[in-house]
């Protein structure tokens, strides 16, 4: 992936919830038009997980002023299987909502 667009991708995170909707375009500008279902999953894994080394959290929103995230309490291995192993169950690339988000906690 392009330095640039990582770049983007980590400075959104850090500045605001980061949804699965930009990420999955990313990815797919990347891959192109012809790339498979699998493909796709295992780029995005590969940059969840570049950004997870960068501080970058998965977890879920929550209805609370002081804690409006909630991060997963998974180590990095455990959460790119659960995001592969669900990213796998739908028909095409997840959107902002699907999944979990991604911030700097």
């Amino acid at each position: 992936m392009d330095h640039e667009e990582f770049r983007y991708l980590l400075e959104y995170a850090r500045n605001d919830w980061l949804g699965f909707s930009v990420i999955s375009g990313a990815v797919a500008g990347e891959l192109g038009k012809g790339a498979s279902h699998t493909q796709l999953i295992e780029l995005a894994v590969r940059l969840i997980g570049d950004l997870y080394d960068r501080g970058v959290r998965a977890g879920d929103l929550t209805s609370s002023d002081a804690h409006p995230f909630a991060p997963w309490g998974t180590a990095k291995g455990e959460t790119l299987d659960r995001i592969r192993s669900e990213m796998a169950a739908l028909p095409g690339l997840p959107d902002s909502g699907d999944i979990c988000w991604f911030t700097v906690p």
